[in-house]
């Protein structure tokens, strides 16, 4: 694909691990390149090496592109590209990817949307409601929204200004608790999100985190009659389901 290089406007601390990157968007915006609600790009560093994640902001907005990018110590690629975020003026970028997104003109009448997040997965999930509330839809639509502690829903008064601005959303933050192993840390979203659909023909869900949570997602939503072609995740492309035995 097109590499790009944009300058970096912005390297903000959200919490005490996550930062939301601001690229400039409008010189490419005005050559025609454009992305869909809830998908991804790719930062290169000068060395060449790359890695991949969602765009948090909406396609309907020109001027940036934002990104929420998590703090790994532990991966040097992950440090590399934060240190070269908030101290160079510009970096290389490829997009845009990904079969999980939506346009708010080819929704169907009488959907229910379910966004279900995990940790930073809100940033996939913030573009797709943006998108969608610009384009003034009606359809009621939920975000569930988990994580281990209160601080990693990092924008939650953004979550809830849109509940409290927007008849037709709601926000449910779900706090799982810190001591929990990764797949118990996040074992109620799926409940919860499967207790509160009451006419499961007519919903669609878009799910970003970890394999472990979606497919918990995707099990938990099944077993109240919602079929697998009602959920859209990345995950399905990069980690296939496991098979049941």
């Amino acid at each position: 694909m097109t590499r790009y290089k944009l300058r970096i406007l912005s390297c903000n601390r959200l919490n005490r691990d996550v930062y939301c990157i601001r690229l400039s968007y409008q010189e490419i915006a005005a050559q025609g390149v454009s992305f869909k609600a809830g998908q991804y790009l790719e930062l290169f560093l000068p060395d060449g090496k790359g890695a991949y994640f969602s765009i948090a902001s909406s396609p309907d907005t020109t001027e940036y592109l934002e990104l929420h990018i998590r703090s790994m110590p532990d991966s040097a690629l992950n440090q590399a590209l934060l240190t070269h975020l908030q101290h160079e003026d510009a970096i290389d970028v490829s997009m845009a990817m990904g079969q999980c997104h939506l346009v708010a003109e080819e929704l169907a009448a009488g959907q229910t949307i379910y966004f279900v997040a995990g940790s930073t997965g809100f940033a996939q999930i913030k573009s797709m409601v943006e998108h969608l509330l610009y384009s003034g839809i009606t359809q009621p639509m939920h975000l569930f929204w988990g994580a281990r502690e209160a601080d990693d829903l990092y924008m939650q008064d953004l979550a809830e200004s849109w509940s409290t601005q927007f008849e037709n959303f709601t926000f449910f933050p779900i706090i799982s608790g810190p001591d929990t192993e990764d797949l118990d840390e996040e074992q109620s979203l799926p409940e919860q999100v499967a207790k509160s659909i009451t006419d499961p023909k007519n919903v669609l869900l878009f799910v970003c985190g970890s394999p472990g949570m979606v497919y918990a997602l995707v099990d938990a939503v099944e077993a109240q009659g919602v079929s697998e072609k009602q959920i859209h995740a990345d995950v399905f492309a990069y980690a296939p389901r496991p098979k049941k035995k």
